[in-house]
């Protein structure tokens, strides 16, 4: 009985010893201290290339935590911090998806600010994203992928110009004719020259005729224009008196026209009109009588 008690010991013992060396083992390698406590921080990123649960956060430099979790919120992605409650974050600092290593490892970076406002835990912040070897490389790949297929192209239009005898056939015909072209123009030239000289010295003559001309009737035109315009303020002021005799007839004109006076009554009344011509050809037919047979006068005594 008691070598079986001692053997249930030890293997008590021994089954024990394993659990706290695996238990050890995995904060060790998870490196958690059971005594420290954390705050959990949220940040948004447009993208966070290969960052992964578990990787470190770093504040200025030295590790303070890790990535909790991650996942989409929406069009972005939420990532959020685990990071010792002993660390006070600013509200202005920033904070970066960064590269630490060739194969594209990735780490959370905080550069504290100098806000006296303080981040409370479960706090959401906008992130950054700095772009590392992977995204480099993949760019790379894509420019290489363009490079290769604008070679290609460059290759085709050299096979099918350079390369091919018809063109270079061509080619040397052009280049002949611009050489011929090139012979006749310089022949041109050099007949032209001479005319074009003293095309330039009678157009240099003409002009500075020209200038003479306008220079000695400079005074006699500036005369005329001042003539001109003293003419033209005339005829405006004859325009505008024409305009006032205009309207001081047709008032005379419509007084003429109604009854309101002796003259429109004269003109515009038949009868009297008629009466008037009467009277007028009485006149004349007496006038003429006195004339032919003179004038007897009766003279009556009382």
């Amino acid at each position: 009985m008691d070598g079986n008690k001692t053997r249930y010991i030890v293997v008590g013992g021994v089954l024990w010893a394993a659990l706290i060396i695996l238990v050890g083992g995995m904060l060790f390698l998870n490196e958690k201290d059971p005594r420290q406590k954390t705050a959990s921080y949220y940040a948004v990123f447009d993208q966070v290339s290969s960052l992964g649960k578990g990787d470190p956060i770093r504040v200025n430099g030295v590790k303070v935590g890790k990535v909790a979790d991650l996942g989409l919120s929406g069009r972005r992605v939420k990532v959020e911090l685990s990071v010792v409650d002993t660390v006070k974050i600013p509200a202005n600092s920033q904070i970066r998806v960064q590269n630490v290593g060739i194969l594209g490892e990735r780490q959370v970076g905080i550069l504290l600010g100098d806000a006296s406002e303080i981040l409370r835990p479960g706090a959401v912040v906008e992130g950054s994203f700095d772009a590392g070897i992977s995204e480099v490389m993949g760019a790379a790949g894509e420019v290489f992928d363009s490079v290769r297929v604008l070679l290609a192209v460059v290759r085709d239009v050299v096979d099918s110009t350079v390369g091919n005898d018809e063109f270079k056939a061509s080619l040397n015909r052009i280049v002949a004719r611009a050489e011929k072209l090139e012979t006749r123009l310089d022949g041109m030239i050099g007949e032209s020259e001479p005319l074009l000289k003293g095309s330039l010295q009678n157009l240099h003559k003409a002009s500075v005729k020209v200038n003479e001309l306008v220079d000695g009737n400079r005074a006699p035109a500036e005369k005329l224009l001042a003539d001109a315009g003293a003419l033209t303020s005339d005829a405006r002021s004859l325009v505008a008196k024409a305009d006032e005799l205009t309207g001081r007839l047709d008032a005379m004109l419509a007084k003429l026209e109604s009854r309101d006076n002796t003259v429109g009554i004269l003109l515009n009344d038949d009868s009297f009109y008629r009466e008037l011509s009467q009277t007028v050809t009485s006149a004349d037919s007496l006038l003429r009588s006195v004339l032919k047979d003179g004038l007897d006068v009766n003279i009556d005594f009382f």
